[in-house]
């Protein structure tokens, strides 16, 4: 990329961004040979050592991100986690089992010490009004893994044991696979069998999330920070609603709350919403994304920014000191 001459607003910094597609795995070794200048990697405990070692040539920023981990059921007729009461005590069965604070505690606490388990769906761990919201919808009863509670309620399932669930995710990932490593080891004892469905085309046209051929998707949403992101995630048909969640009162939340600009209004629909998606058990929050960029010390202006745009926002001023 070159500047615009006829750009109207601040002159670019510097005269050529090359912008390059490398594998997270590989950005760090590329970033310590000189291919690469800047990167945003996924943030794993390995990665942040690996930058810490490489001395004070390179600059490591860790901060908070508007993206987060999330277990998403599918409610498709036939399924597991079937949208009737047997499914229902299914995904119960399973939320009590998933031992989420440890996947915290082994691979996101070392990154960031002050992450904790996230219970809300459309708002951060640290907004303002992130307790207010939890506190209005949400009761703990799924914080710590509750293995005979689990089974129980797998028993009133009436699914015959050991139940099989596919967990389906984006591969490779090494997080994601140590995520499902971790909930095998837990809910493989309350009576399920986990079975890791890391697929290279899970989010490919016709691959296994589009053709709802899983049974837990795992995976990250993005926020925006938008009032009304998250309607087509969780309102009937939406275009992001994957596993074929219906919800009535939910609908009816959305409706009101992106016809409304008043903050008390969006804020009241909200807690609503968390509500209702707690007591269907549409998914499993888990943890709010440690965000990681390095870059070489001799480059100035790069700012860690937390929203989608990632670390590339205001590209266009980084210099290097001559």
């Amino acid at each position: 990329m070159v500047p615009n001459e006829s750009y109207y607003g601040t002159a670019a910094a510097t005269g050529e961004l090359v912008f390059r597609f490398v594998a997270p795995e590989a950005q760090v070794q590329a970033l310590q040979n000189g291919d690469l200048n800047v990167v945003e990697p996924q943030a794993t405990v390995d990665t942040v050592q690996q930058i810490e070692a490489m001395g004070d040539q390179f600059t490591l920023e860790v901060g908070d991100t508007l993206t987060w981990e999330h277990l998403d059921f599918n409610f498709a007729d036939g399924t597991t986690f079937a949208e009737d009461e047997g499914g229902l005590a299914a995904r119960e069965a399973f939320a009590m089992c998933v031992p989420r604070q440890q996947i915290i505690d082994n691979l996101i606490a070392p990154i960031n010490e002050e992450a904790v388990v996230m219970n809300a769906r459309e708002t951060f761990p640290f907004y303002d009004n992130y307790e207010d919201i939890v506190s209005a919808s949400y009761d703990g009863r799924y914080d710590e893994v509750d293995i005979e509670g689990a089974a129980a309620k797998l028993e009133e399932s009436g699914l015959s044991t050991p139940v099989d669930v596919r967990i389906g995710y984006s591969a490779p990932n090494q997080r994601r696979s140590d995520e499902v490593a971790a909930i095998t080891s837990s809910c493989n004892e309350a009576g399920f069998n986990i079975l890791d469905e890391g697929d290279p085309d899970f989010f490919s046209a016709g691959g296994p999330l589009e053709t709802a051929n899983y049974d837990v998707a795992l995976f990250a949403w993005a926020g925006s920070g938008q009032k009304a992101s998250g309607e087509p995630i969780y309102s009937t048909g939406g275009g992001q609603n994957f596993g074929n969640y219906s919800n009535e009162e939910v609908d009816a939340a959305w409706d009101t709350l992106s016809a409304s600009s008043d903050e008390d209004v969006a804020l009241e629909q909200v807690k609503i919403i968390e509500k209702l998606l707690w007591d269907d058990l549409y998914g499993i929050p888990v943890f709010a994304h440690p965000g990681v960029v390095a870059f070489d010390s001799s480059i100035s202006n790069v700012i860690f920014n937390s929203t989608q745009t990632g670390i590339p926002w205001n590209a266009e001023q980084w210099v290097r000191a001559e």
